[in-house]
C-alpha cells in the first residue's frame, strides 16, 4: 500500500498512473486542500492530515511501503512521514533545502558544486548590502519559497530591485505562504533546460531533457515553450551529470525530481530542483507518443515494478520523437471571447493535442506565470526543425493578438 501526499496539479496525473496499474494507495490531503480531496474521483481512498501524530497512527495501521510527494505542496510532509515510518525516501537532513532556495544553494556550495551567487534579504538595508556584494546587473529578485515563476523579476538598477523587493516581501506567494524573505541572485545567461529524473536507492534515471524558450516581458521571465532533446550534445551530457550531483547534494534518493538548470558560458548552474513530478500539465499521451512513457508512469513503475524500472538504467538516453510543449499566452489581460488560433494550431505539422484550454467568458490573467492557466498545446514529431517552425507560427499569432480574441478586463 502506498500513500500519495497532496495529489493536486499534476499529482492528479500521478494518481491516475497508479490507478491504471491497479495499485492499492491512499491519497492524503492537508486541510487547506479539502476542495481537491472532495473532487478526487481517482484515488481508491482519501484521508485528511490532522497533525503528525494522528496521521502517523492511521498510517501505521495501513502499513504503507512508501510515502510519495504528489505535488510541490506534499514535498516536506511526505519526507517527514516517510522518515517517521522508517520508509526509504529522501535524506531527512536535507529536507528543508529541497524547498528553500537559499538553503538549496548552500547545499550545492557545501558539495563544491558551482551555484549562482545568491543572497536572502528581509529588509531594504539587507537588500542594498546584497546588491553591493553582487556588483553586476541585471539581478533576479524572487520569493525564497514559491513556484511557477511567481514573483520573479529581472532588475537592471538598484531602484528596480528595491521596487521588486517591495512588491514581493510580505505578500502571499503561489504556495500559500508569506514572503518573509526575498532572494537576490545573479542573473544567469545562456539556455535554460529542464532535466527530469526518477531515482531508486540513490541512483538517478535521466528521463527527459528539454530546452526552454524564455522571453523577458515587462521585467519578468516568461516561459513560451519547451522542446525535448532526443540526442544530447557533450555540453548537455555534462549538464545532466551536474544535475545528478545536485540531486545527491540535496539528498534525493527515491522517486521523481524536476530540475531547472541554466547552461551558461561557464557551465551549468542550477536554477532549482523540485522533488516531485513535472508540472503544470502532464497529459500523458504526448509524452508516450514521444518517449514511450511519461514522468508519472515511470514513478508508478519504480514503486510498483522496481525490477522493470531497474532495467532502464542499462538503456542509453534517447527518443524516437521530440515533444514540444507550448504555454499558450494572451497578448494582454482580458476576458476570452474566442480561441480563434486553435483552428490554425490543430492544422500545424506535428500537432498532437491541447490541454486545459480556457473557456469562453473566462478572464485570462496569468500571462507571466508558468501555471498553464491559459492553456497548453503539445506537438510531437521526428523532425525537430519542423516542430520549431510550427512553434514560431503559434508565437507569432499570440504576440499579434490573433490566437485569443479578448474583450476588456473585468
Amino acid at each position: 500500500m502506498l500513500v500519495l501526499v497532496n495529489p493536486v496539479s499534476t499529482g492528479t496525473r500521478l494518481a491516475e498512473a497508479f490507478r491504471e496499474e491497479g495499485a492499492d494507495f491512499v491519497s492524503l490531503y492537508e486541510p487547506h486542500l479539502a476542495a481537491a480531496r472532495d473532487a478526487d474521483t481517482t484515488s481508491p481512498r482519501t484521508m485528511t492530515h490532522h497533525g503528525t501524530e494522528t496521521t502517523l497512527a492511521a498510517l501505521r495501521e495501513l502499513k504503507p511501503t512508501a510515502v510519495i510527494a504528489a505535488s510541490e505542496y506534499g514535498v516536506l510532509l511526505a519526507d517527514a512521514l516517510a522518515h517517521e515510518l522508517g520508509l526509504d525516501h529522501h535524506a531527512p537532513e536535507q529536507a528543508a533545502a529541497r524547498r528553500d532556495k537559499q538553503l538549496m544553494v548552500q547545499a550545492l556550495e557545501a558539495a563544491a558544486l558551482p551555484a549562482a551567487r545568491t543572497r536572502s534579504v528581509a529588509t531594504e538595508q539587507e537588500l542594498r548590502q546584497a546588491l553591493s556584494e553582487l556588483h553586476d546587473y541585471p539581478v533576479m529578485v524572487k520569493p525564497r519559497d514559491s513556484a511557477g515563476s511567481d514573483g520573479c523579476t529581472i532588475c537592471h538598477t538598484p531602484e528596480e530591485a528595491v521596487e521588486a523587493y517591495r512588491a514581493t516581501v510580505h505578500r502571499t506567494n503561489l504556495m500559500g505562504g508569506t514572503n518573509e524573505q526575498v532572494l537576490v541572485q545573479e542573473f544567469l545567461t545562456g539556455t535554460q533546460y529542464i532535466v527530469n529524473t526518477v531515482s531508486m536507492a540513490g541512483r538517478h534515471l535521466l528521463t527527459e531533457v528539454y530546452a526552454e524558450r524564455i522571453d523577458h516581458t515587462e521585467g519578468a521571465p516568461v516561459l513560451r515553450h519547451i522542446v525535448s532533446r532526443s540526442v544530447l550534445t557533450p555540453a548537455e551530457a555534462e549538464m545532466a551529470d551536474y544535475v545528478f550531483r545536485c540531486l545527491d547534494a540535496l539528498g534525493i534518493r527515491e522517486g521523481a525530481a524536476h530540475t531547472e538548470v541554466m547552461l551558461t558560458p561557464g557551465g551549468p548552474r542550477l536554477v532549482e530542483v523540485n522533488s516531485r513530478i513535472m508540472g503544470p500539465s502532464l497529459a500523458p499521451d504526448p509524452y508516450h507518443a514521444a518517449f514511450g512513457y511519461s514522468h508519472q508512469h515511470l514513478v508508478a513503475e519504480r514503486f510498483l515494478r522496481p525490477d522493470d524500472f531497474a532495467r532502464r538504467f542499462d538503456a542509453p538516453y534517447g527518443a524516437a520523437r521530440a515533444v514540444a510543449k507550448i504555454f499558450l499566452r494572451p497578448h494582454r489581460p482580458g476576458v476570452l471571447l474566442s480561441a480563434d488560433g486553435v483552428r490554425t494550431l490543430r492544422r500545424l505539422p506535428g500537432f498532437h493535442s491541447v490541454d486545459r484550454l480556457p473557456a469562453v467568458g473566462e478572464p485570462l490573467k496569468d500571462r507571466h506565470l508558468t501555471t498553464g492557466a491559459c492553456g497548453i498545446a503539445f506537438l510531437v514529431h521526428e523532425d525537430e526543425e519542423l516542430l520549431r517552425n510550427s512553434l514560431d507560427v503559434v508565437h507569432d499569432m499570440e504576440d499579434a493578438g490573433l490566437f485569443y480574441r479578448l474583450g476588456p478586463e473585468e
